[in-house]
């Protein structure tokens, strides 16, 4: 259960913008999914109803165990909900980026949210905007 073991892997969290940047190192467990930050959780909640995304920079084991794999699949289906609409990835010195992809791809992949995957920062960034953008423009 969440909260019964230390938290693994490393994950610094950001808002730019419409969108929420992640900068991690794993492995992840579901207590590291916790967000206890209360200025940017202020920031993120004043995004709701409005679209906006995450812009994601994973290195090391970029994987989650299992308990946080479903906890985070339940929260993307709640953010999405709340305006989330697409997360970019930049996979850094991922050591193994081909096991990481194929989970990310199965956590990320929600009705009305869209993910892909980045060899850099600035395509990501670009993407995730342009898509943000347009759907600022639908709304």
């Amino acid at each position: 259960m969440a909260g019964k073991f230390k938290k693994h892997g490393s994950l610094s969290v950001a808002i730019d913008g419409r969108m929420v940047v992640l900068d991690g190192e794993g492995p992840w467990n579901a207590e590291s999914l916790h967000l206890t930050d209360d200025s940017i959780m202020q920031n993120l909640r004043a995004m709701y109803g409005s679209p906006w995304g995450v812009l994601a920079f994973f290195r090391g084991e970029a994987v989650y165990v299992p308990e946080a794999f479903a906890l985070l699949r339940k929260q993307i289906k709640k953010e999405v909900s709340l305006g989330r609409v697409a997360t970019a990835v930049v996979f850094e010195k991922v050591n193994s980026p081909l096991l990481s992809r194929h989970q990310f791809t199965a956590i990320y992949e929600v009705a009305g949210h869209e993910v892909a995957f980045f060899d850099n920062g600035e395509d990501a960034r670009s993407w995730l905007k342009s898509l943000i953008t347009t759907q600022q423009q639908q709304a």
